[in-house]
């Protein structure tokens, strides 16, 4: 592992964001009033326009390849995504790669699954096929040897019959059990990283990056915008999304699952209540600021991966709110248990912001021994497909997060799901991709609060399990984490 001191100009600011805030607080490295403006259009959703989830699927095979083939485009990520530019020193600590990282979760589960923890190491034939999911391979043999997989995941035991698929699902989401975070939480040879720091593996590629952002006037818009956001949903049951009641946070921007093409989230579109859009429009037009900033901390520290996602083009279904990134995902008064995020990309970054006024919450990497004190004004940016994470209780305050990743569905088209004779004739061929009159499922205008926006389910029963029962107890009670549960 390397360390790298990017000796940024950002001065590390300690503060109240709830008080009204000065020019005066400002930080010296906050943009001036001669930066270009960057002024966005296609921020939020037009329902004239964009489609959620049903009206993406309101496609024949032949428009949905259309669509694929014209409209949306994207360039593989690369190795060189995650190297870090604009380097002044490096110190070498220790060497770390991907492949440790992989194969240490594998060995701890094989070890776990067989009750047994003399397992040394992983087979060198095993290793070869987990080295094909981070890294692209161009081996047939390796590829297509299924006999060879499901030796795989005989080792690994998983539950039969095995496919090839299961064990490649496996290796991409199972081997994040929680049980291995419990271990290695109690370890107290942590470091703590406070001040501008980019800590990267033997290959030099980005691990853990924490800096500072270049507008804190942006921070502070975006507190007050998340706040006051939270606290309506508090107040208004009505307005309440399946997401925000259940797990204390939403998605926003586009999204990709359980089928073909994106499409824009139901959190952006207000789905649950047609009467709640204009409260989501304010908040994205508020977090326009910060989300340029984090854009241009990408583009002077990760050029590469910067100019890879610009030539991300997805298509009309979707606004595009936040630069470079399809997605965002917020926080609400919560943190999360320990998880890897396997949709996203291997060679991929995702870059968090902390945001109000809250002590604790550090931002923790296991595997790395390494706890992040991250404080409004920063940003810190890790590989989070590769890096167990998790956050340390918060001790006092309110604590919002914003999340900017892409999900790896965004970077591949599957061309291969699409064959003729699945063509489904009933669905006007030749649609008119930019219009999404008749196609999008019918919104819904709540008169009254339903079951989903009141009921207060467990932690057992949250769609997200990565949420601790008490921290969505106090979050949908609006309390500080300091506050006592009566």
């Amino acid at each position: 592992m390397q360390v790298q001191d990017t000796n940024s100009s950002s001065q590390t600011i300690a503060f109240d964001l709830i008080e009204q805030q000065t020019q005066d607080d400002v930080s010296s490295s906050s943009v001036s009033s001669s930066s270009p403006v960057e002024v966005k259009t296609n921020i939020i959703f037009n329902p004239l326009q964009h489609r959620t989830q049903g009206g993406s699927r309101d496609l024949s095979t032949s428009d949905i390849v259309r669509y694929m083939k014209n409209e949306w485009s994207s360039v593989p990520l690369c190795a060189f995504c995650r190297i870090f530019s604009n380097v002044t020193t490096i110190s070498i600590m220790k060497d770390i790669s991907v492949m440790d990282l992989l194969i240490e979760c594998l060995i701890r589960e094989s070890r776990q699954s067989k009750n047994n923890n003399d397992i040394p190491e992983i087979p060198l034939e095993f290793y070869n096929l987990a080295k094909s999911i981070t890294e692209s391979t161009n081996d047939q043999l390796m590829n297509n040897n299924n006999d060879m997989w499901i030796k795989f995941g005989q080792w690994l035991e998983l539950k039969k019959p095995i496919s090839k698929s299961d064990v490649h699902q496996h290796l991409k989401s199972q081997w994040k059990r929680l049980s291995h975070a419990a271990e290695i939480r109690n370890s107290k040879n942590f470091r703590y990283v406070t001040n501008s720091e980019c800590i990267v593996d033997g290959c030099g590629k980005t691990l853990v990056h924490l800096d500072g952002l270049d507008d804190f006037n942006a921070v502070i818009e975006a507190t007050k915008a998340i706040n006051s956001y939270y606290f309506h949903m508090l107040d208004n049951p009505i307005h309440r999304s399946r997401s925000f009641w259940k797990n204390l946070a939403e998605r926003f921007g586009a999204f990709i699952s359980y089928g073909d093409l994106p499409y824009t989230t139901s959190d952006t579109a207000s789905s649950h209540n047609i009467d709640h859009q204009n409260c989501v429009n304010d908040l994205l037009f508020a977090l326009q600021p910060i989300s340029n900033s984090v854009n241009r901390f990408v583009n002077k520290y990760y050029e590469h991966y910067y100019t890879k996602l610009s030539k991300l083009t997805i298509g009309p279904f979707v606004p595009r709110t936040f630069g470079i990134f399809p997605t965002i995902a917020i926080n609400f008064n919560v943190i999360s248990n320990y998880h890897w995020d396997s949709n996203d990309d291997p060679n991929g970054l995702c870059f968090l912001v902390a945001l109000g006024d809250f002590e604790g919450g550090e931002l923790c990497f296991p595997q790395l021994q390494i706890l992040v004190k991250l404080k409004p004004g920063q940003i810190v940016a890790f590989p989070s497909y590769l890096l167990l994470h998790g956050n340390l209780p918060i001790i006092r305050g309110i604590r919002f997060s914003i999340v900017y990743f892409v999900h790896a569905n965004f970077l591949s088209k599957k061309f291969e799901n699409f064959h003729k004779n699945n063509d489904n004739d009933t669905i006007i061929k030749i649609q008119d991709l930019y219009n999404s009159q008749g196609h999008n499922p019918k919104r819904i205008l709540l008169k009254k609060a339903q079951q989903f926006q009141i009921e207060e389910e467990s932690s057992e029963n949250s769609t997200d399990k990565r949420r601790y029962k008490d921290d969505l107890i106090k979050g949908r009670r609006g309390l500080r984490h300091e506050d006592l549960l009566e």
